[in-house]
């Protein structure tokens, strides 16, 4: 191989590291958006189930007392 051949070959090597380590910094952002979304959705599943729950122990409790009365 020519040094001019194995010169260009390096250029072109080191341009593609470039690109995927850029790629990874724009996965790892995307990543953490993905895992901050993630977070927010189980937030918010955590609090309609807790207000579900509570809703729920409401009707039961109405229903035990209504059944005790008749």
């Amino acid at each position: 191989m020519k040094a001019v051949e194995r010169d260009e070959l390096l250029i072109r090597m080191d341009e593609r590291v470039k690109t995927v380590f850029n790629k990874m910094d724009d996965f790892d952002t995307m990543f953490n958006n993905h895992l901050a979304h993630h977070e927010l959705w189980e937030n918010d599943m955590k609090t309609q189930l807790r207000w579900g729950l509570g809703i729920l122990a409401t009707i039961m409790g109405g229903v035990i007392a209504a059944m005790r009365i008749l």
